[in-house]
């Protein structure tokens, strides 16, 4: 009963981050950034919960992951658009954007090449320390969110060598 109670609870808090998107964006565009704001890091912390209740579930739920990502996607890139189509964070976006244009395949096709790649954990969990606090200084339109940036910019490059120097060919990666 544990169990199951466990994994259940990473899919509701998955979910209150998918119902929280359409509200952030919604906040943002009638200038309620201070609610916008904290519902931001309301989601931020589902996304960290979610995946701690999942992974202490020891129950492996295929659909899980794929749908863990959607919610991550829509509500980052959905507030980084939202604040771009209102002339704001347009640094943001072009590297949000650039990241996912560039960087996932580029990963992509280096891990393909070289047999199956594992994300390490540790890493994904810094970028996301990193990048929903950004997101959020660019919310409420914090004058010092470009250091924010610049920061992940330079984690997110040093995350991708560290991937790059892990893949070593198939079975012998290491994570």
């Amino acid at each position: 009963m544990r169990l199951i109670t466990s994994v259940r609870l990473a899919d509701v808090l998955t979910i209150a981050r998918i119902v929280a998107t359409p509200i952030i964006i919604w906040l943002i565009v009638s200038e309620e950034r201070d609610a916008a704001y904290y519902l931001f890091a309301f989601g931020a912390i589902t996304d960290y919960l979610d995946g701690f209740f999942a992974r202490r579930s020891k129950k492996f739920a295929s659909y899980g992951e794929v749908f863990d990502g959607l919610a991550d996607f829509f509500m980052v890139y959905g507030t980084i658009i939202t604040l771009m189509v209102k002339g704001e964070a347009l640094w943001l976006g072009g590297v949000a954007i650039g990241f996912l244009v560039w960087a996932v395949p580029v990963v992509g096709l280096i891990s393909r090449s070289r047999g199956k790649f594992t994300i390490i954990h540790l890493d994904t969990n810094l970028l996301a320390a990193i990048f929903y606090p950004t997101v959020m200084a660019y919310i409420v339109a914090w004058q010092y969110a470009w250091a924010l940036l610049i920061l992940f910019i330079i984690v997110g490059l040093g995350t991708g060598i560290n991937y790059s120097v892990h893949l070593r060919g198939p079975g012998k990666q290491t994570v």
